[in-house]
């Protein structure tokens, strides 16, 4: 049966369609293209050989990557997944994989002399003194005592101190006339009162002979009244040198007046030149204690700043302050062996044990060079006391940041094969 439909097949029967109107322009219509049977498979090929470019890329441009972003689990608490505190390029991979493996404790600190960095000021009453030389350099070692430097107004305090040394030898030199003059003094009144005593004896022998002889008859009454007379003149000098002698006697303290006096005048003189020796220490820069300079902050005519003219400390014994989180001082006990890197160090690491476990918590003060580093994380100060090849190595580098790792996992074993 012969179709009379005049709708036109073939290749070309889509010209005679009747155009929809969709608001376009016709000529810009085109037939959508057909799919293969194949475009599946051509597909999955296309995001196969896209995921093997990238993950080629990741694992050729894997360590550049893993050196901008080092993640490691923190602390509970800190969030699931956290940047570490520790620079990438200070801590070895080596040394990542053991935290990890063993769960040692890894933390920042600085190398300081034992007991710390202490600055020594101008001593007390210096006021507005000027340097005015410098007597030790960086690195000299330095004992309890020794000067430092000397201030400009250390002439005036020596000037003064000569005169009251002078002062002293004064005093000291009446002391020594003092008590040569009260023994001779006193020597000599004693024998004028013997003279004294045997003038009485006679004056008051011949008076008794001339009253004698008055009696008698023998004298007359006036030659009588003149022995009496030359026996209480007798009487009177001796009387005299008796209280002139009381006066170079011992006093109630056992010390004679003169000499006493001139005893107290000597420890007044010595009391001034004690104090002008004193008053020469505001001199001068003195060492606290035993120790090795480490800064030297000023020069000779300034003014020494407000935080101390110098640095030092115990350089020959060295020590490790290091900062370990909160949360993982609970790991920490005394005793246990700690290394201590840097790159400054070389390969070899420093070694010591925790010698001191801080109580005080306080904010992180080391922090790695690391924009994503935590700088607001509460941590306890361990003290790291290095051993004596270590402590000899560090000496040369005060307040050198260093990476401290805490050997928690031999400690542990080492106490669980004990039990």
């Amino acid at each position: 049966m012969t179709s009379s439909d005049p709708t036109p097949s073939g290749p070309d029967a889509a010209d005679g369609l009747p155009l929809l109107d969709n608001g376009k322009d016709p000529a810009s219509s085109r037939p959508t293209p057909r799919r293969g049977p194949g475009w599946p498979i051509q597909a999955a090929v296309g995001v196969l050989l896209v995921l093997l470019g990238g993950v080629l890329g990741l694992y050729f441009q894997g360590p550049g990557l893993r050196a901008v972003f080092e993640w490691t689990p923190l602390e509970p608490g800190a969030g699931a997944r956290q940047p570490i505190a520790v620079a990438v390029d200070r801590v070895p991979s080596a040394e990542r994989v053991a935290q990890m493996a063993t769960g040692d404790v890894v933390a920042l600190g600085r190398l300081q002399p034992a007991g710390g960095v202490i600055s020594v000021a101008l001593p007390q009453g210096a006021g507005d003194a000027r340097i005015d030389r410098i007597l030790v350099a960086e690195g000299d070692p330095v004992t309890e005592g020794e000067v430092l430097a000397a201030l400009d107004s250390l002439a005036l305090y020596e000037a003064a101190l000569t005169g009251a040394e002078s002062t002293l030898a004064i005093r000291r030199a009446a002391l020594a006339q003092a008590e040569v003059q009260v023994a001779a003094t006193e020597a000599e009144l004693r024998a004028q009162i013997r003279g004294a005593e045997a003038t009485l004896a006679a004056a008051e022998s011949e008076q008794g002979r001339v009253r004698s002889l008055l009696d008698r008859g023998a004298t007359t009454p006036a030659t009588l009244e003149q022995a009496e007379r030359a026996a209480n003149t007798a009487r009177a000098d001796l009387d005299r040198l008796q209280a002139s002698l009381a006066r170079y006697q011992p006093g109630p303290d056992g010390v004679q007046v003169d000499i006493a006096v001139a005893r107290a005048d000597v420890a007044a003189a010595e009391v001034a030149a004690e104090q002008a020796r004193r008053d020469l220490d505001r001199g001068r820069v003195l060492a606290p204690r035993d120790g090795t300079v480490i800064e030297v902050a000023a020069r000779a005519g300034e003014r020494p700043p407000p935080d101390g003219l110098l640095l030092m400390g115990d350089t020959a014994r060295m020590e490790a302050e290091v900062e370990v989180f909160q949360t993982m001082v609970p790991r920490v006990a005394l005793g246990q062996s700690v290394t201590l890197a840097s790159g400054v160090l070389g390969d070899a690491p420093l070694t010591g044990t925790v010698a001191r476990i801080g109580t005080r918590v306080g904010r992180q003060s080391v922090t790695a060079d690391d924009p994503a580093a935590n700088t607001d994380a509460r941590v306890l100060l361990v003290t790291v006391a290095l051993d004596e090849d270590s402590s000899l190595r560090a000496a040369r580098y005060v307040n050198l940041e260093v990476v401290a790792r805490i050997a928690v996992a031999e400690a542990g074993q080492a106490e669980g094969t004990g039990q």
